[in-house]
């Protein structure tokens, strides 16, 4: 897959094709995360895209039928405009799949029935009676609506309850009832394409997309405690004693439910998804970020605990570090498109040393891009990919740092070693350039110059302070 861009923000020319692990490395503001999110919103089918056009209406006793064209130039400029909500001004395409190409050229047959969960506001003239309006509102919001589509070309049907001829006959009711109709079927036709789309990721390797934001843990220590909060107002307790009670519990719990999506109301759509995500965790993703954790993780009750020698610590006290590997761990779904915004946060020389290992390890079964300022991660990933350590070898470090559950992740690298392959991006002067492995061993780009400079600079000093040199 390759990622084209230009003038993308801070990036004025540049072409990246993934591999197992893709690291970009460069100083800030140089369009790293551009490009991370430019990668997640090429792979992001978002549910209001598809725009359809009317083509006929017809009404037959209390039967509608509405016919429609999918607009794809009308679609094209919904993707722009959400586009232009959640990336700077600019061109990128990802190649040989994403979702605008895909929703332009595909032509999907399929028929369903559909009921919708909400609709949008319907008018009705003074033509129709109280009775017939209050039939037409209950019909149109409960009843079930029967789409097809083939091509270009789809039709929705609806049965109401009977109302009077005059009122069906007055053209601002058919109007009415057309605009809901339409507006009705571009949420199921929508959701076809998005399906389409990812059972094609499916086919090259890819189960989905997951962002992971920098500023993880704030959102992770939300979700955490929310559902701590959900959970205690839904579990086995006496009912309440007063209706009062029953209304207070109510409001809570609406409440609870309204904020448990901090960023509906954002064009965030990479937090958002982020957010939902957070859910259960791999079992084989556990195995490999064990090396990192002081303490254990379990689910209670079906809620996930943190404990350190066999004591409970609140989630509100569990330290940065332990937040930000169970952020992580919350996130992956193998086989998933990992988007890794620095994966250092957080953790010092050691983890950073393990956090290289367990994201090498993963990448023989997860694409993963990552886009870090870490010299240890980046080094880390590049001397596994070079030097290729046995089992035996990677057991002399852990034992040597003194590193527990060591094994499945000593295991995964070694497993990696046989088909990883890694590249890596240097973003510099609105230009992103491929570097290579060993260029990368000799020191991260934009941080082996400043050492070396800061070394410099020291070594004067020492020798101003002890010889008293100018």
């Amino acid at each position: 897959m390759k990622l084209h861009l230009s003038n993308l923000g801070p990036i004025k020319h540049g072409e990246i094709e993934l591999g197992d692990i893709t690291l970009f490395v460069g100083k800030p503001n140089t369009g790293k995360s551009t490009a991370m999110k430019a990668l997640f919103y090429s792979l992001y089918c978002p549910g209001n895209l598809i725009k359809l056009k009317q083509d006929s209406f017809e009404v037959k006793d209390n039967l509608f039928l509405l016919r429609f064209t999918i607009d794809r130039e009308g679609t094209k400029e919904n993707y722009k405009s959400f586009i232009s909500d959640s990336l700077p001004e600019g061109e990128f395409k990802l190649e040989p799949i994403n979702v605008l190409d895909f929703i332009l050229t595909q032509k999907l047959s399929y028929e369903e029935e559909y009921r919708p969960s909400t609709l949008p506001p319907m008018y009705f003239p003074k033509t129709c009676s109280d009775k017939d309006i209050e039939r037409l509102r209950f019909s149109l919001s409960n009843t079930i609506y029967k789409i097809s589509v083939n091509g270009d070309k789809g039709e929705v049907k609806v049965d109401v309850s009977d109302v009077s001829e005059t009122c069906l006959k007055d053209n601002e009711t058919l109007s009415s009832i057309s605009t809901i109709m339409l507006n009705t079927a571009e949420q199921p036709v929508n959701s076809q394409y998005c399906i389409g789309f990812n059972e094609s990721l499916s086919k090259k390797g890819i189960n989905g997309v997951v962002y992971i934001p920098y500023g993880r843990t704030f959102l992770v220590l939300q979700k955490f405690i929310l559902q701590e909060i959900l959970n205690s107002l839904t579990s086995a307790s006496p009912p309440p004693s007063s209706w009062l009670e029953k209304v207070i519990s109510d409001l809570i719990r609406g409440f609870v439910m309204t904020i448990n999506t901090p960023f509906i109301i954002t064009r965030l759509n990479h937090l958002t998804e982020y957010f939902k995500g957070l859910a259960t965790y791999d079992e084989k993703v556990f195995n490999l970020i064990k090396p990192l954790l002081k303490g254990q993780i379990a689910n209670v009750g079906g809620n996930l605990v943190y404990t350190e020698e066999n004591k409970k610590i609140p989630w509100e006290y569990v330290s940065a570090s332990i937040l930000e590997i169970v952020s992580f761990l919350l996130s992956v779904k193998v086989g998933s498109l990992i988007l890794f915004e620095e994966p250092e946060t957080q953790l010092h020389e050691e983890l950073q040393l393990l956090m290289g290992m367990v994201l090498y390890a993963l990448s023989s079964i997860n694409r993963i891009v990552i886009s870090t300022h870490s010299q240890t991660i980046v080094s880390t990933i590049a001397h596994l990919s070079m030097l290729k350590p046995t089992k035996e070898e990677l057991k002399d470090l852990f034992e040597d740092l003194k590193v527990k559950d060591y094994e499945a992740l000593a295991e995964a690298v070694e497993k990696a070693n046989e088909k990883v392959k890694v590249k890596v991006y240097h973003f510099t002067e609105g230009e992103v350039k491929d570097v290579s492995i060993d260029y990368v061993v000799r020191g991260l780009p934009g941080t082996k110059d400043v050492l070396e400079k800061e070394f410099r600079w020291f070594s004067s000093l020492h020798s101003k302070r002890l010889f008293g040199q100018k």
